[in-house]
């Protein structure tokens, strides 16, 4: 109730003063069913098969509403903001974070645009700095099982107290630079790291884009350099062990035939949390992949996805695949010596159709497959091979 007499009291306030500069309400309300059919491939055949049908917001777009503006300040400068917040359509409500999708202020000019506050990743989809959605038609939604970016590619996320920089597009070339300066809790922790210090997990990343008429290019290398803090007891979370940090390196992007649109992104990772990686198994939050039996808790390997956007009938046949395959890190911290043979690889296809009503709506469906691997070092644990089918379709309204 708070959060809800707070906003409206944001958007009484931008009501009022949007003579003094240029306003914008925005937002995406986005509601379809899903329908799921997997195995988890367990010894308990019983709660091994599942079936599930459910209301759905944001599959192919998050749900969403916002308030962004500019002012010009002369000189050439603007500065502006960006307050977006997602939300669940099918049930109305949102996380525990207001603006959790963006809260930013950023000034730009013939030098390029810097923006702080709460951003995502130029290594994600979230916010108006994410964009390795490009290597995909399905983008970074359409469900955490899908060919989209998200599954088969490791992004960061989103970040407090960041700072980015943006720099003017010179013949088609734009560099991204972005450091996060943390202060979010840290995974396994019970407390807030400090901000800008080592008791929190901090970003870097530095990336490009191109865009040329036809060709769309992404490249981005980040890490995420892992809080190393003492807790209550003096000891360090990883047990006495220090943290070695993630590490990303994409590339990607597509071309528009204009008969056919192909995306297609490739990707290393190394020192990346298990628990991070986005697919059928981790969505459906599998106990077994997510280290109660033990496995590994960091991975290192690479993946790829291909994917095309083929005009039919007014609207938009989406085919896509991708691959993954990883094993456990070889750092201390990973448990390299318990789980150093431990391996998943993931096979993804996915289909669908996009069909627009209007400039603002449009109807979509979309099925997938999806089978993952896990073998397991530890003596006594069954290797798994669960897979999972779904099907989606829904409708999406923008405004």
């Amino acid at each position: 109730m708070k959060k809800t007499l707070a906003a409206i009291a944001v958007l009484g306030a931008f009501a009022g003063s949007a003579m003094a500069a240029d306003v914008q309400l925005y937002g995406i309300v986005d509601t379809g069913l899903q329908y799921v059919h997997g195995d988890y491939d367990t010894k308990d055949a019983a709660n091994s098969d599942f079936d599930d049908f459910t209301m759905e917001s944001g599959m192919a777009s998050g749900s969403r509403w916002g308030i962004k503006g500019t002012e010009d300040l002369g000189n050439g400068l603007t500065v502006g903001f960006i307050l977006e917040n997602g939300i669940k359509s099918d049930t109305g409500v949102d996380d525990d974070v207001a603006f959790n999708r963006e809260s930013s202020l950023f000034l730009e000019g013939g030098f390029g645009k810097v923006a702080m506050g709460r951003l995502g990743s130029v290594n994600g989809g979230v916010s108006s700095w994410g964009k390795y959605g490009m290597m995909s038609v399905f983008g970074t939604s359409w469900g955490d099982y899908s060919a989209q970016a998200g599954t088969w590619a490791m992004g960061a996320g989103m970040w407090d107290n960041m700072i980015a920089y943006e720099t003017p597009d010179f013949a088609g070339f734009k560099v991204f630079a972005q450091y996060g300066m943390g202060n979010q809790v840290t995974e396994g922790a019970s407390k807030v790291g400090d901000e800008n210090e080592s008791t929190s997990d901090r970003y870097y990343a530095i990336g490009a884009t191109y865009a040329n008429g036809p060709l769309n290019l992404y490249f981005a290398v980040d890490s995420i350099n892992y809080a190393t803090w003492s807790d209550a007891n003096g000891s360090l979370q990883t047990g006495g062990n220090d943290i070695d940090d993630s590490l990303t390196v994409t590339f990607g992007g597509n071309y528009d035939f204009e008969v056919v649109k192909l995306y297609a992104g490739a990707q290393y990772f190394d020192e990346i949390k298990t628990s991070k990686m986005k697919g059928m198994v981790a969505g459906m939050d599998t106990p077994d992949f997510n280290g109660t039996v033990g496995f590994a808790n960091k991975m290192t390997g690479w993946s790829l996805g291909v994917s095309a956007g083929i005009p039919a009938a007014g609207g938009t046949v989406m085919v896509g695949a991708a691959y993954l395959d990883a094993e456990a890190a070889d750092s201390e911290d990973s448990g390299a010596k318990t789980h150093k043979d431990d391996e998943l690889s993931r096979w993804i296809v996915s289909a669908g159709y996009d069909y627009p009503f209007s400039k603002r709506t449009d109807v979509y469906a979309v099925a997938t497959y999806a089978q993952d691997s896990l073998k397991y070092t530890a003596s006594g644990v069954d290797d798994q091979d669960p897979y999972l089918f779904g099907v989606m379709v829904g409708l999406r309204h923008k405004f």
